[in-house]
């Protein structure tokens, strides 16, 4: 399969490399000028796999399906409090310190509520030379609340006043405990400048949601400022000479709008392009093609793979076909009866690690976990005899039958997507080895985008979701199951119920204290590991792929943000 592929790239850099020498790489110049880089400037071009809609606040900026494209670049020209790292450790960005108990700036009080004071520097400028102030972060936090206005809060609601006693301190006032209180990460406490986007708020809600502010006029307090953004090519970001730690080591970073994966590769392979940040520009199979051409040709480049997303087969709890779905010792079979490291094999090259439960290896939680996690090897002998626990039994032909005698048939389902439908296909394969007979559907895209057929699959349905603590903890959360009266709104889709759990998350969304967050993951893992309430198969993978010779890249957060939060720190030779 290969040699086939490896023939088209050559074919595409051949031509790739034609085209380049009669049209080189965008670079700066705000009408759409496409000269190389001044000689000894260093500048830094990625591929992204399309054009961003947005860069802060994403439903007032457009929204829609870029929002991991701008993502990515977020934090290289717009900065926040405290940021993780890509080991998971906080650091301050925008304030001085990050929040502790320890020195009083995190005041948990006996009713529940909160107060965490942050304290702000004094040497950071907006790109424009006006400086930061705690008006910023206090018009953010009034915009991401406004009813008026099509956001959705999920920090931002918790808090119910904000002080500023002087222009560089916040004491937010909280309606309950929250283990986010001195690790805000998102857009909902911006900032926002003030003195650009303050009166129009004020006085038009409506233009104020318009404004260019959001796109091609973002003004930030990033290491990186807008240079020019030039529609369906590319965007230059500039070094701002102003931020607060220094000058930022290279001088510009150039993103360019592909949308064609194999036009990534060829740019990678040919030059005119050093890099690339995520799956939505190339696919980890691409992205190893081209490592091991690089390889091959006696470079040594710099290569990043985190993991990015759960995927897992989800149950029906409701009424589900057949009806013995809902009796463990079937779930438990069923997993037993997916062989998960040959599917991570063929899918993902063995690269991606097989998942026993929702936290991935590389979270530093999963060292609390691992000994308390129920795990089902791939092990055919040992699923037949738990369906034979529940009541079905093997017939002399190897096909499973239930009581009556009736062949058992499993409804199976997933979206539409290469990847997916491998998946689909290697998982049904696997199933009717076991002895079942297998209906396998993929999702039609009017069906993905209907909220109540997507909560009325039969029996299983293959999905995934982001890595993160919001989206792993709520997933089988009782009170989110979808339903007519929420509108078929909620990620629970198989609407699993088990108070029990439904409290320990409830306990986690508060708990502050390491110790007692480390207790109650152990007791939501066992929980539900040993109940087999989804079929876990494996974590997605990311992978940032650059050229020899640059430096400093790191990958995305732990937990993920974005994958520029060190951008002041990217070299190259």
């Amino acid at each position: 399969m290969w040699p086939r592929r490896t023939v088209a790239i050559v074919g595409l850099v051949a031509l790739l490399g034609a085209c380049s020498r009669e049209a080189p790489a965008p670079s700066r110049g705000a009408t759409g000028d496409t000269s190389a880089p001044p000689v000894g400037r260093k500048s830094l071009t990625i591929a992204l796999g399309g054009e961003p809609e947005y860069i802060v606040m994403a439903n007032l900026g457009g929204g829609g399906g870029s929002g991991t494209i701008a993502q990515n670049f977020r934090l290289a020209v717009h900065q926040q409090l405290v940021t993780y790292d890509d080991r998971g450790d906080l650091h301050p960005m925008l304030a001085l310190t990050v929040p502790s108990r320890d020195d009083g700036s995190w005041v948990v009080r006996p009713d529940g509520t909160m107060q965490v004071t942050y304290r702000l520097r004094h040497d950071v400028t907006w790109h424009d030379g006006t400086p930061l102030t705690a008006r910023d972060f206090l018009l953010a936090w009034t915009v991401a609340r406004d009813p008026d206005l099509p956001l959705f809060p999920a920090v931002a609601r918790l808090i119910t006043r904000i002080d500023t006693p002087d222009e560089y301190t916040l004491v937010t006032e909280w309606s309950e405990t929250s283990p986010w209180g001195n690790a805000i990460v998102t857009d909902e406490l911006g900032p926002l400048p003030d003195h650009l986007l303050g009166d129009v708020y004020a006085t038009d809600k409506q233009r104020f949601q318009q404004l260019p502010y959001w796109t091609r006029e973002f003004v930030g307090v990033g290491p990186f400022q807008m240079e020019s953004w030039v529609p369906g090519s590319h965007l230059t970001l500039s070094a701002y000479d102003g931020f607060y730690t220094g000058r930022p080591k290279l001088d510009e970073i150039i993103l360019r709008f592909i949308t064609n994966e194999q036009t990534v590769v060829a740019s990678l392979l040919a030059g005119s392009v050093d890099g690339a940040l995520d799956n939505k520009a190339i696919s980890f199979s691409q992205a190893m093609l081209v490592r091991q051409e690089w390889q091959r040709a006696g470079h040594d480049p710099l290569v990043v793979i985190q993991t990015t997303h759960w995927r897992f087969v989800g149950v029906q709890f409701r009424n589900p076909t057949p009806r013995e779905v809902l009796d463990v010792r079937v779930r438990r079979a069923l997993l037993h009866a997916i062989d998960r490291q040959a599917l991570v094999n063929t899918v993902l090259d063995g690269q991606a690690p097989v998942s026993d439960s929702f936290i991935p290896p590389d979270d530093p939680r999963s060292a609390w976990v691992d000994d308390v996690t129920a795990r089902y090897a791939y092990d055919l002998r040992r699923s037949r005899e738990l369906f034979t626990e529940a009541g079905w039994r093997v017939g002399a032909d190897g096909q499973v039958v239930n009581r009556e005698g009736e062949r058992v048939a499993l409804p199976i389902w997933t979206t539409a997507g290469a990847q997916s439908e491998q998946e689909l296909a290697i998982i049904a394969d696997s199933w009717r080895s076991a002895g079942l007979a297998v209906d396998q559907s993929v999702i039609p895209e009017p069906l993905m985008r209907d909220t109540k057929a997507r909560a009325s699959f039969a029996a299983f349905d293959i999905t995934s979701i982001p890595l993160g603590e919001g989206n792993t903890l709520k997933r089988l959360y009782g009170r989110d199951c979808p339903t007519e009266q929420t509108r078929w709104q909620g990620g629970n889709r198989g609407c699993y119920q088990n108070e029990a759990m439904d409290r320990v998350v409830d306990a986690l969304l508060r708990a502050i204290d390491t110790d007692e967050r480390r207790e109650l993951y152990r007791q939501l893992i066992r929980s539900e590991t040993e109940e087999v309430a989804v079929l876990p198969l494996y974590f997605n993978i990311n992978v940032a792929i650059f050229r020899e010779g640059v430096r400093g890249v790191r990958g995305d957060t732990s937990p993920r943000t974005s994958v520029s939060w060190n951008a002041a720190d990217w070299d190259v030779n």
